[in-house]
């Protein structure tokens, strides 16, 4: 009896590194847009968090494409670290440019700070258009979030969650603040593999939609671009299929995508229309050591 329970301790604490693994590691494997890619501005909120005890630290490595600004046709390569270090429920995690610390030891909500150093927009990208018009200078934002993730009991490796996040610039960079809600689940296909797929959108202030996606009359002089003011609104939705390779208990191997869609406003925008894509895609690959 003793022997039959302690295997089933250790299978469940398998489980527990392939979700905590998994899920982190796609994040890192798709959002590559932080510390070797300046110019990109996705947003890096979508993830579920691990919320079981004694599961392992992370830290991995991915490399993949992101557009060269937001609402940019160009793309570049880039590479994206990470770290995740585990309190019991709590965790500091970072990926890239981008901070948050839960502060809630429950088994199923999370809360905290969080905080972020978005790169602007300068004259090192490929447009020569854009390149002529108005800079945006890079952001530091801070703010918090807030989600939960519900677990199937038979196997904890289905799950699916949700969670909402709130950032403000406090640097003059863009002045403005987003708003996130994301929804994501996966789904063991066998013992090596899982699938996952998320989606979500976030709403901009004036602020940030005037910093990235105005032309100003100044702009409208110096370019072929026409004269344009971007409001407030709901900026972009997006949807996110991942896989996850368990390797062994302690690599991982994992590739994502996403695909999204600026809406509104930002859509519109002769930055967008006239120069670039509506069409926004972030794709990578990556690996991660768990210990």
């Amino acid at each position: 009896m003793e022997m039959r329970r302690t295997s089933e301790l250790r299978k469940i604490g398998r489980e527990k590194r392939m979700i905590k693994v998994g899920h982190l590691f796609c994040l890192v494997a798709i959002l590559t847009s932080a510390v070797f890619l300046k110019g990109a501005v996705f947003a890096a909120a979508d993830f579920v968090v691990p919320l079981e005890l004694e599961v392992p630290d992370v830290v991995g490595v991915s490399a993949g494409v992101v557009p060269d600004y937001e609402g940019s046709d160009d793309y570049m390569f880039g590479a994206l670290p990470a770290l995740n270090l585990q309190f019991e429920n709590r965790h500091i995690r970072l990926l890239g440019s981008y901070l948050e610390v839960n502060i809630l030891n429950h088994d199923a909500l999370q809360f905290g700070p969080i905080a972020r150093y978005r790169f602007g927009r300068d004259e090192d990208i490929e447009d020569k258009v854009i390149k002529e018009i108005h800079q945006v200078d890079d952001s530091f934002e801070v703010g918090a979030f807030a989600g939960f993730l519900i677990r199937d009991n038979q196997n904890p490796r289905i799950r699916y969650g949700a969670s909402l996040s709130y950032l403000q610039d406090v640097s003059d960079g863009h002045d403005g603040f987003t708003i996130q809600a994301s929804a994501r689940a996966w789904y063991p296909v066998s013992k090596a593999i899982d699938l996952g797929i998320a989606g979500g959108g976030t709403y901009a202030s004036d602020d940030y939609m005037s910093a990235y996606f105005d032309v100003t009359g100044e702009d409208s002089i110096s370019t072929p671009l026409p004269v344009y003011d971007a409001e407030e609104g709901l900026k972009d939705v997006y949807i996110q299929p991942m896989l996850m390779v368990h390797l062994s208990k302690s690599w991982h191997l994992g590739a994502g995508i996403r695909i999204k869609s600026l809406l509104s406003d930002a859509k519109n925008s002769p930055v967008v229309d006239d120069r670039g894509s509506d069409m926004q895609v972030i794709a990578g690959v990556g690996v991660a050591y768990a210990w």
